[in-house]
């Protein structure tokens, strides 16, 4: 299919942000930008370098880590089953009756959450693995975990465990720890670490990665540190490969006709009708006192399924989202914060840090920009290495995003191919750094006794000469989201911009300078974006199992 006109204005306006940005900043939503000084590209580049970017090859698949490849045989059995108002505890006793586990319910951490083994469980299962089935319990507030043979029902977020990740495949390949730590707690589960407020942690000694979290999560990382490993065009982490059938459902045409029509009722004729696992999330809408009776009137022709859930729902305070193999419909709050995983390869388009950075801003800019953590949003992008892109976003927005790197890649392919200007090392230029205003004001004073002192000149540094100056400059807050449940305000936090004029030799020495500042020296062991876990917690009764990724990590939930 050839892109429209809009798909071409849109990736026009793509490259010339990737040309015209020259800023590196240091903020929440580019946690990567600590990397070493080896990752730091010089002023110039050859054409011969940018000729090597192009004839990248990027793989098609995977196109999906399945959650399946983590979790114990025992829980892959698939089942056909339908529950309607069954108790949690004859639950329980019927996945005992089909996996041969035992399963048990921690009904006093139940009770403190103001769940029971009573808890009415409605579900209709169409060949769905069991630990899928588990999965799902999860909308009425229970979670599961796995010791041994026996699999306990408890509530959410009570089940922290250490696990063991080998990850020294992925430092040969030249991955730097503090890049690596920062995007996977960005990205998976942000609010759940100790920097963050939170209580999981996770700390780097040597080759190996020690996380403590919840099962789940768990499962998520696994897939993740897989996904680095094989990256391809784009690859769902943590996702089934009956993701891509759904999606094919959604994208269906469908004429709807509903006068004055319960919600419950044409939730469930969209379900008949497309054969398609479409479910209220009862639990959630219950809290938002909203009715399964709501009375809904809609006329619409031709439209993707898609189109009509979004139209439906928006009308009404609602959402969808896709997970677990059900799409759910949920109050708007709810589904607005559902996010999904997703791992780009764009080393055809990215060959270093300031590459990197150049796409991360376009993309914030083309795509849903108020979505995006420096925006307010909950959107995050990160670069564990050069090239390789991981984001945490709305799935739609994700689909933007690699229609909008497809449209650019295709671009570059039609465009003429230039040999970039010669710099000379020893001539001057100008970049922006931005920076927390502190932070900025310490390296105004800092930087010329650190680099290059002779080069600095003494005189007005407005004014710009052959020799190098430094001027600072306000630029925009960024925000910090608050914690309601930990009464913790959001609040915003100063950011400006350093103006520095100097040999292009001599800018590399200022960002590895500017690196060190804001990473230090010793990867791993501090706080990493304001989300990774010191020793004290992530050592902690190391009972987990080692997660190298060859074993398929065994008996880990």
């Amino acid at each position: 299919m050839m892109p429209n006109l809009r798909d071409w204005m849109i990736a026009g306006a793509l490259i010339s942000i990737l040309v015209g940005i020259e800023c590196i900043g240091a903020r929440p939503s580019l946690a990567q930008d600590a990397a070493s000084s080896n990752n730091v590209a010089p002023a110039q580049e050859s054409a011969h370098n940018q000729e090597q970017v192009r004839n990248v090859t990027i793989a098609e698949e995977p196109k999906y880590i399945d959650p399946i490849g983590w979790v114990p045989e025992s829980l892959r059995k698939r089942v056909t089953h339908t529950f309607q108002e069954v108790p949690l505890n004859e639950v329980a006793n019927w996945i005992q009756s089909q996996t041969d586990l035992s399963v048990v319910l921690d009904e006093r951490a139940l009770e403190e959450e103001n769940l029971s083994s009573s808890e009415l469980v409605t579900e209709s299962l169409v060949d769905v693995p069991v630990f899928q089935f588990l999965d799902r319990l999860e909308r009425l507030g229970v979670d599961w975990n796995l010791e041994g043979n026996m699999v306990t029902l408890l509530p959410l977020n009570a089940s922290l465990r250490n696990v063991q990740y080998n990850i020294g495949d992925l430092l040969d390949l030249d991955y730097q720890p503090n890049d690596l730590l920062s995007a996977l707690t960005s990205t998976i589960a942000p609010d759940s670490w100790l920097d963050a407020g939170g209580v999981s942690t996770a700390v780097l000694l040597g080759d190996v990665l020690f996380v403590r979290q919840v099962p789940r999560t768990h499962r998520k990382i696994a897939a993740f540190l897989e996904a680095l490993r094989h990256p391809s065009r784009r690859t769902w982490v943590d996702e089934s490969k009956e993701h891509e059938t759904i999606a094919s459902i959604l994208d269906t045409k469908a004429s709807v006709q509903f006068r004055g029509t319960p919600l419950a009722q044409i939730v469930q004729s969209l379900a008949t009708q497309h054969q398609l696992n479409i479910r209220l999330d009862r639990v959630a809408l219950r809290k938002e006192r909203i009715s399964e009776r709501l009375p809904i009137s809609i006329e619409i022709r031709e439209q993707p399924l898609r189109t009509i859930l979004q139209f439906i729902t928006s009308q009404h305070g609602l959402g969808w989202f896709y997970r677990d193999g059900v799409v759910w419909i949920a109050p708007e709050n709810e589904a607005r914060a559902e996010l999904k995983l997703a791992v780009f390869d764009v080393r055809d388009l990215c060959s270093n840090r300031a590459d990197c950075l150049r796409l991360l801003r376009a993309i914030e800019q083309q795509s849903d920009p108020d979505g995006w953590s420096n925006a307010g949003g909950i959107g995050v992008i990160a670069f564990p290495f050069s090239g390789i892109m991981v984001i945490s976003q709305k799935e739609p927005i994700l689909d933007e995003v690699l229609t909008l790197i497809e449209n650019y890649r295709t671009a570059l392919k039609n465009s003429k191919r230039r040999m970039s200007a010669e710099s000379d090392p020893e001539g001057y230029e100008t970049k922006y750094y931005r920076l927390p205003t502190p932070v900025a004001q310490d390296l105004q004073v800092l930087l010329p006794k650190l680099v290059a002192k002779e080069s600095w000149g003494d005189h007005d540094p407005a004014v710009e000469g052959n020799v190098g100056t430094i001027q600072i400059c306000r630029s925009r807050s960024d925000v910090r989201i608050g914690n309601a449940d930990k009464n913790t305000p959001s609040t915003l936090e100063p950011y400006s911009v350093l103006i520095i004029h100097q040999k292009r030799k001599i800018h590399p020495q200022i960002s590895d300078i500017i690196t060190k500042i804001e990473a230090g020296d010793t990867p791993g062991f501090g706080s990493m974006g304001g989300s990774v876990g010191g020793m004290g917690g992530g050592m902690g009764g190391m009972g987990g199992s080692v997660g190298g990724m060859g074993g398929g990590m065994g008996g880990m939930f």
